[in-house]
């Protein structure tokens, strides 16, 4: 799992999928955890906006 690949899943709409990578990301990574969850948030905000 990797950044780019949570960012080509948001860039086709598939927001669960990126939440996913990113939620794996943080555990993979726990240095950079507010981060993921901060792209999380923004993800779902996204997704809310487009339902």
């Amino acid at each position: 799992m990797t950044e780019t690949l949570a960012k080509v899943y948001l860039e086709q709409k598939k927001y669960k999928k990126a939440i996913q990578a990113y939620r794996i990301l943080s555990l993979k990574y726990p240095e950079k955890s507010s981060f993921f969850a901060n792209r999380i948030k923004s993800v779902e905000k996204i997704q809310k906006e487009n339902i």
